[in-house]
């Protein structure tokens, strides 16, 4: 049985993760796409380096650094190599990039395309482009919200090289799911509950010294690459003082888990959503043997 935890980010899906583990002996695949990164820690929610040690049936996470990206295609690769090496083992999928899971369980195929130029629409402000995807893709645009310039340009590239939008070419096969054993288990805290575990994580992170880390990474890879993007990373390179970086961190981090809730419930159907972990376990250790 493969069970996959869908959920925003702070909702206790790590924790779910390892209480069903630990009851059907699993297998844990990470999909998430920065908790992959040897050096980014504090700012990830990844399990500690000590838990990971003293737990070999962690898999895809910590493995990769920093200057060396990974994507999706690698990821798509390593985690159906993993499902096969598991295969007749329970297995858990835990994480928060949706897109990963997408590419992991369904039909999902990569449309070779042209290298898109660094200057492609770069005369158009974020809200132009925005309105811009809007009218060609506004489930798309949706998910992606009106701040992130990265995505947004891409999105339209891929319109102008293919002629179809994303969401029109994530339909091209990527509803069929490729494996049979696979249970969807959400987790949806009310909001105001998330958004109080979302704040008291960022504080949490700061105390447990996310901005030293921050300050090694910065030294060490002093170019701005795709792994610091991540939402308690990237606030540290707007100049911004400590608390002001915080409190946007905490402001992204709540408009991610909307936009991940929004992928969730579009990409992902027959899932079997839940208000807390007690819930979620009691279902998956009852229903399933």
């Amino acid at each position: 049985m493969i069970f996959a935890i869908l959920g925003p980010t702070a909702s206790g899906k790590s924790d779910l993760a390892e209480n069903i583990a630990k009851h059907f002996n699993a297998e844990v695949i990470n999909f998430d796409a920065y908790q992959v990164y040897i050096e980014m820690n504090k700012g990830t929610a990844k399990p500690t380096k000590e838990f990971l040690s003293e737990h070999p049936n962690y898999h895809l996470y910590d493995f990769r650094h920093v200057d060396d990206p990974y994507n999706i295609m690698l990821y798509q690769k390593d985690g159906r190599e993993l499902l096969k090496k598991y295969a007749g083992k329970h297995i858990v999928l835990v994480g928060g990039t949706g897109l990963y899971l997408k590419a992991l369980l369904f039909d999902f195929k990569f449309l070779e395309e042209e290298k898109m130029p660094e200057d492609y629409l770069s005369n158009l402000t974020n809200e132009e482009l925005y309105e811009e995807l809007l009218k060609i893709d506004e489930a798309d645009a949706k998910i992606i919200g009106p701040h992130n310039r990265k995505r947004l340009i891409r999105a339209l590239y891929i319109y102008k090289i293919h002629n179809k939008s994303k969401t029109e070419l994530n339909e091209n096969g990527k509803s069929n799911l490729l494996y049979d054993d696979v249970v969807f288990i959400g987790l949806n805290p009310d909001r105001n509950l998330l958004y109080e575990r979302i704040n008291k994580r960022v504080e949490i992170m700061f105390e447990d010294g996310l901005v030293d880390e921050v300050n090694e990474l910065k030294e060490k890879f002093p170019k701005v690459n795709q792994a610091l993007q991540a939402i308690g990373y990237k606030e540290f390179f707007n100049g911004l003082d400590l608390e002001s970086t915080k409190e946007l961190i905490k402001k992204n981090t709540r408009n991610y888990a909307k936009r991940q809730m929004t992928f969730f419930k579009h990409q992902f159907e027959d899932v079997n959503w839940f208000e807390n972990i007690d819930e979620a376990y009691e279902y998956a250790t009852t229903r399933y043997r």
